[in-house]
Parts: C-alpha cells; sequence; structure tokens
C-alpha cells in the first residue's frame, strides 16, 4: 500500500477506531482503577514483505497473509491494499468501488495490534479500554450497539458506533478478537451517508475472517 493510501487509512481508520489507545503500545487499565496508563514498549513496525496472496473465486477474491496468519475473502469489485511497513499495525485495507486512492473514506482494515505481553488481557478488559478511550477522544461518540460474536471460531466482539472528524460524520463498525497477545481488529469505516451501500459487503468480509 503507497504513502498516501496508508496515510488515509490511518486518518480515518485507526484515529477512529482506537484513538488514544495507539497499535502496539495499547493502554490496559489497572484493576480497580478508572485510570489509563501508557507504559507499554512499542513493537517493530509490521513487515508485510512477501505476504500477499490473491486468489479470484466466483465474485470474490481470497486475500492470505502467511506471515500474520490469517485469510479474508472480499467482493471482487473491491480494491485489497497491502500496507507499507508501519507502526500502528494496518496489515491490508480493501477500499469499496470507486475510492480514491489519495484519500478514501469508505473501506475496511485489518490490523494487528500487539498487547503488553506481561499482562492478561481479556475481550472484555479490551472492550472496556477502547469504549473509554472512544468516549474520552470524541465528544459525540455514539454507541449504535455492541455483542458478542465469533472471528474464526474465536469468541470475539463488536461495536458499532458513529463519530464526527472535521465536522464530517462518520459510522463504524469494528469487530476484534484477542488470539495468545495480540488483538486482530477488523474495522468497516464510512461515511454515514454511504455506510448502508457498502454494508453487507463489509459484514461479509468481517465474518469471513479465519485463522490460517
Amino acid at each position: 500500500m503507497n504513502t498516501k493510501i496508508l496515510t488515509g487509512l490511518l486518518l480515518l481508520a485507526f484515529i477512529l477506531v482506537l484513538a488514544g489507545c495507539q497499535a502496539q503500545s495499547c493502554p490496559v487499565l489497572p484493576e480497580n482503577s478508572g485510570e489509563v496508563y501508557d507504559n507499554v514498549t512499542e513493537e517493530e513496525p509490521v513487515d508485510t514483505s512477501g505476504a500477499l496472496t490473491l486468489s479470484e473465486m466466483d465474485g470474490y477474491e481470497l486475500y492470505e497473509n502467511a506471515n500474520y496468519g490469517f485469510a479474508m475473502t472480499y467482493p471482487s469489485d473491491w480494491i485489497a491494499q497491502e500496507s507499507d511497513s508501519n507502526e500502528l499495525g494496518i496489515v491490508v485495507g480493501f477500499l469499496a468501488p470507486g475510492e480514491d486512492f489519495d484519500d478514501p473514506l469508505d473501506y475496511v482494515t485489518a490490523q494487528i495490534e500487539k498487547l503488553p505481553s506481561d499482562q492478561t488481557v481479556s475481550l472484555d478488559y479490551y472492550t472496556l479500554v477502547v469504549l473509554d478511550n472512544l468516549k474520552r477522544s470524541y465528544p459525540d461518540f455514539q454507541s449504535l450497539g455492541e455483542g458478542d460474536i465469533q472471528l474464526s471460531d474465536q469468541p470475539a466482539h463488536v461495536l458499532a458506533y458513529t463519530v464526527t472528524v472535521d465536522q464530517v460524520p462518520y459510522q463504524v463498525l469494528l469487530a476484534y478478537t484477542i488470539l495468545d497477545d495480540k488483538a486482530y481488529i477488523l474495522t468497516y469505516n464510512a461515511l454515514e451517508d454511504s455506510y448502508s451501500q457498502y454494508e453487507d459487503d463489509a459484514k461479509e468480509m468481517i465474518n469471513s475472517f479465519e485463522f490460517l
């Protein structure tokens, strides 16, 4: 993924999804405390070189990442762009039809976040941190719902919410699971007005996530 595309994804996907909970250094709430601390050491940037495998199917294509051990399917009219090495953990972005490579607005991202190795971070605990950071970062944050799901037969959680960035309203669907010391995060980000247009595609992509 080139720098301009990655920049667009970072500004909209990661800032919206985990504002204040940066990939590779996600703060974890101490027990019996409402405060967040951020003393986790940053990991090396994600390097996805040589990891991309694409196989065309009937109306869909398969994205496989051997380095990070997961696969997803996506509609053939979407565009998969693997990220360059980056400190935010974004591995790949899928752009909706007609999206501007230099300024994508409607897309799905797959992201991996390294969690503190000296702590056990549960799914509930991780959700608490994400919601706390979103509420503190966006005064107009509005939850549309949340619930438990499964991703690749692993317990997972999903959040749906709206926020406004630079006076532009966005709707976001965030799904994530934790395996070992990593969080696997799938995000559908869209302008609020166009969210429903690609919602079904995005949900199918998220549901297709599978560990290899």
